[in-house]
């Protein structure tokens, strides 16, 4: 083998080896975050009475059941804005409309969930909608 082909050969090996290591530190972050949501429910909710604790877990599912389907249907749109990108030639106002659909998309989500948590907090007493909010904000990124 020439010396070009096994620095090449080794480049490869080198940036395989740290795909590899990136793929496996990001799986459980990514792959787990059913669990964590569960956990940081458990969390908030642990010294809460019984009813008030299912009450909430309730309210939350409404809010997961009228999510899920819109986050969906985002990232769908944002594959296809990412396979516009890649596509040859690129039809750059192809990929302006794909963008402005999501764009869209994000502020009609946000505007259907504030309704959904709006309707999900009406009846729930003072701590409970302070712990539903806790439920809500998003959790700090995990350390390192």
């Amino acid at each position: 083998m020439n010396r070009n082909i096994k620095l090449a050969f080794i480049a490869s090996l080198i940036l395989n080896v740290l795909l590899v290591g990136v793929l496996l530190g990001q799986s459980p972050r990514r792959f787990d975050r059913g669990t964590m949501r569960q956990q940081r429910m458990d969390q908030a909710l642990k010294d809460l009475p019984e009813a008030a604790q299912t009450r909430l877990r309730e309210k939350f599912q409404q809010l997961r059941a009228a999510a899920d389907p819109i986050f969906e249907q985002i990232r769908k749109n944002e594959d296809q804005a990412v396979q516009l990108l890649g596509n040859e030639p690129f039809d750059e106002s192809a990929y302006d409309r794909q963008v402005s659909k999501i764009t869209e998309m994000r502020v009609e989500m946000t505007k259907k969930l504030s309704q959904v948590v709006k309707d999900a907090s009406k009846d729930l007493s003072a701590d409970e909608r302070a712990r539903f909010a806790q439920l809500l904000r998003r959790p700090p990124p995990p350390n390192p």
